[in-house]
């Protein structure tokens, strides 16, 4: 029995965290296009310099780039001279895009909990945040709610609500609980903190 239990527990913790790979896998943005076009660029330049080596070192050369007036003007360039500095910077921006391209962008989608590793669920962050400030106007005397999720290595809900009361009491608080139940029902795979901002009447 109690073998049987250890190892559906061992099951189910490796379930959950298939679960999770495969989510956070599926809702991470790649960049593409960034990517592909960096490496484009870079592959016609490198292509046509192969085409024309080759075919001068065949004998038969194809004049893709006059070689002369480069040749010459590459003798007589120094290292601060303008053109070479701004192919230097081109390079160094193409190589910091396809460096850049290799980072995961920002997920548009939040990644839910579940046991079955084989699927992946996620919620919009746009839907999510418009449930949330709903969440928040439920609270009596909250006359407007704004939600952002904020991510990084803390990762918030930052709700920024007003009340038409000139004594709010404990009206953030409520706020703070009812965005908090209106998040736990989501069961996020990754937990967020809630942070209210509360405005009232000073007249």
């Amino acid at each position: 029995m109690g073998e049987t239990l250890v190892h559906d527990l061992i099951e189910e913790t490796h379930a959950r965290q298939q679960s999770r790979r495969t989510a956070l896998a599926e809702f991470r943005p790649r960049r593409v296009l960034l990517l592909g076009g960096t490496g484009l660029l870079l592959a016609v330049a490198a292509g046509g310099t192969a085409v024309q080596v080759l075919s001068t070192m065949v004998g038969t050369p194809i004049r893709i780039v006059p070689v002369g007036p480069v040749a010459h003007a590459l003798r007589r360039a120094a290292w601060h001279d303008g053109p070479v500095l701004a192919v230097a910077g081109a390079v160094a921006v193409a190589g910091a895009l396809l460096l850049l391209g290799l980072v995961p962008g920002r997920p548009r989608r939040e990644p839910l909990r579940g046991t079955d590793g084989r699927l992946a669920g996620g919620v919009s962050r746009r839907d999510l945040r418009r449930v949330l400030a709903d969440a928040a106007l439920d609270v009596p005397g909250v006359d407007r709610a704004r939600v952002r999720l904020r991510g990084g290595f803390r990762r918030r809900v930052v709700v920024r609500a007003a009340t038409r009361y000139r004594n709010p009491a404990n009206c953030a608080d409520l706020v703070r609980q009812a965005v908090r139940a209106r998040l736990d029902g989501f069961d996020l795979m990754r937990d967020r903190r809630v942070v209210v901002r509360l405005s009232w009447r000073d007249d």
